[in-house]
């Protein structure tokens, strides 16, 4: 006969996977971005923001350490030393994974400020603050300069080593193609192409906004860069996913191609139609057909809420198998306490003890 505790566990654990399965995604909500994000200022907001002058007199801001590290310069404050000599530390390493569509004469002489605030950088121009706090990194193209923070700010986590390369990307990509207008999605699709900032993460926003259907367009998506809250994540992560795809579709030299064309003065649009035989909305439009349901129920299987999800419901099972463990052996030792216990099948020592003192 079967164990019914073990039938019965089993239908549990059957109808609550298949529950987990069918839930709902999370929508995308305008709340504080899921991490960290990185922001990139144009030439006409650094014109707006500190005037005209574009040579400087490094460093800015007073009083930094300074060190020099792969022909990068690097300011940083005293009090955030040991922060600050783990990024620069991953210099080395940040320059490497640019050089995959990038030369690296455009990776040289950039000046890095490492900070507690980044808005020290604005205050001692005497400029407004112009920083985010959820802002972890940002590039003043025009000036080759890049400020990067090291103090956390509430409970989201911060990777400044993975800020220096995704910074030193959009740097290199200005200096190599000029004055070019390339469109943000791009901008940091191939930052996150080159430096491998894709995650768990970025999976799960993407396959939210997948199954649910709130997936941005590209003219949404170059929109969203310039607003706050979870649409930002959503838009950093579907350009990482359609570059890649791009990449993975055609190959890397067709990503070069595209940059090298926009070197020479070709428009994006026309350079980017010559090279992948479509314009960017159709590409993207083959890209969102590729978003497969199954693809996005994986992702979900494997997203942090569902491995929540699965803790919680194996802590519940174990405490379940508990209870009913506890209460069978309590049964057992109220049945043996009633039991008619043979003198001769105990030990010597116990034969003349207590209730069996006089048998």
């Amino acid at each position: 006969m079967r164990n019914p505790i073990k039938h019965i566990l089993f239908w549990f654990l059957t109808m609550m996977t298949c529950l987990a399965m069918t839930l709902p995604p999370l929508h995308v909500s305008a709340q504080t971005p899921i991490e960290p994000e990185s922001m990139m200022v144009s030439d006409d907001q650094a014109e707006a923001w500190f005037g005209q002058k574009t040579a400087l007199s490094h460093p800015v801001v007073p009083h930094l350490k300074y060190e020099e590290k792969e022909s990068l310069h690097f300011y940083y404050e005293i009090a955030y030393e040991r922060r600050a000599q783990a990024v620069i530390h991953s210099a080395s390493s940040a320059r490497h994974k640019n050089l995959r569509f990038l030369p690296s004469d455009t990776l040289n002489d950039i000046h890095i400020y490492l900070l507690a605030n980044m808005n020290t950088y604005f205050r001692e121009q005497k400029v407004p603050e112009r920083a985010p706090a959820w802002a972890s990194g940002l590039s003043i193209l025009r000036d080759d300069v890049i400020l990067i923070r090291l103090q956390s700010v509430g409970i989201t986590p911060i990777e400044p080593e993975r800020t220096l390369a995704h910074e030193l990307n959009h740097v290199a990509l200005r200096r190599f193609t000029g004055s070019a207008y390339i469109p943000h999605w791009f901008y940091e699709g191939l930052a996150m192409l080159s430096t491998e900032d894709w995650g768990i993460k970025r999976a799960e926003t993407l396959t939210h906004a997948s199954m649910s259907g709130q997936l941005l367009d590209l003219p949404a998506i170059e929109a969203a860069f310039g607003k706050t809250g979870a649409i930002v994540d959503l838009a950093y992560a579907e350009s990482a996913h359609f570059v890649a795809w791009l990449a993975q579709t055609h190959g890397d030299e067709a990503i070069k191609n595209l940059i090298l064309a926009l070197a020479d003065g070709q428009k994006f649009d026309e350079a980017f139609l010559e090279i992948f035989d479509h314009t960017p909305n159709a590409s993207f439009a083959i890209w969102y057909e590729n978003m497969s349901q199954n693809e996005s129920r994986l992702f979900t299987l494997f997203s942090g809420d569902a491995i929540f999800f699965y803790v919680s419901l194996f802590a519940a099972l174990a405490l379940v198998i508990a209870l009913i463990r506890r209460r069978r052996s309590r049964k057992e030792r109220l049945q043996n306490m009633s039991a008619n216990i043979s003198v001769n099948t105990l030990p010597e020592n116990l034969r003349h003890f207590g209730p069996f003192i006089n048998k």
